[in-house]
């Protein structure tokens, strides 16, 4: 799939089907974790697979999930990452939501679920000694069939004004600005990256042949950072289907722009 119709049409599941995965889609799912531990080994990332998944919503009924209800699957993925620094923040998002296209590749329903409130005596039950490290799953498995006039969930999004800048934050980018760097459809589509309640909390400078990258800073930056590094991958991903083959470089120690903290740049 095209990866900026991929991002508009990207939606969590929040129900699956009270079955596991086929022995075939198991070993897929396998392979792709395996591959994920190998490539992010260098950068301190391992993940694990947890085919028991009613041991780990278990453990976490009431202490994980979404207004304390826990997403119940029939799998878990977990992301462990070494750092926790700024930079390690912007890993994790760009690394699982790269494992998360894979999965969710294979047709599997797919949902992020957040552990870093969870207190790390419950993770360690949940998924063993080494659980307590964990922040950060992935709920999988086959997907309930939507019910029957059962409505989409739609959350607002930002213009691309709203968010994309020339210069300086007081002047948006204009439409044709963008069109002629070949931009619009891809900030059009980076509207639609997830992000913690809906915060959308990336913000673009175009600077002379650079998209410069900021974070509006606030009181939950450390989940922020996440988000951003999740919509980093997409807007990398996007800019390959162009033919751009280049990656975001990554400041060294972030500095403060008024509100916002600068994170890095993408030459065009």
């Amino acid at each position: 799939m095209v990866m900026t119709n991929f991002l508009q049409e990207r939606k969590s599941v929040r129900e699956y089907k009270d079955q596991d995965l086929s022995a075939k889609d198991l070993e897929r799912v396998q392979n792709i974790v395996d591959r994920g531990n190998t490539n992010c080994k260098a950068a301190g990332i391992s993940f694990n697979f947890f085919q028991n998944g009613q041991v780990v919503c278990d453990r976490l009924q009431g202490k994980a999930g979404y207004s304390g209800v826990m997403i119940k699957a029939p799998h878990y993925v977990s992301m462990t990452i070494a750092g926790r620094e700024a930079k390690d923040q912007l890993k994790t998002g760009y690394t699982l939501e790269q494992i998360n296209t894979d999965l969710v590749d294979l047709g599997l329903g797919t949902c992020w679920i957040t552990l870093d409130h969870v207190d790390p005596q419950v993770k360690q039950e949940a998924f063993g000694t080494d659980g307590k490290e964990i922040d950060y799953i992935i709920a999988l498995g086959y997907p309930r069939k939507k019910k029957l006039f059962e409505p989409e969930k739609h959350s607002a999004r930002m213009e691309v004004r709203e968010f994309v800048f020339e210069n300086d934050f007081d002047t948006p980018a204009s439409p044709d600005t963008l069109d002629q760097l070949g931009l619009f459809d891809v900030f059009s589509s980076v509207r639609y990256a997830p992000s913690h309640k809906n915060a959308q909390p990336w913000r673009f400078v175009l600077e002379g042949s650079q998209v410069k990258l900021y974070m509006v800073t606030g009181k939950e930056d450390n989940r922020s950072l996440v988000d951003c590094g999740l919509m980093m991958f997409y807007f990398q991903e996007m800019m390959k289907t162009l033919g751009t083959q280049k990656e975001w470089v990554i400041e060294d120690g972030f500095s403060m722009e008024g509100n916002y903290l600068y994170l890095g740049s993408y030459s065009l």
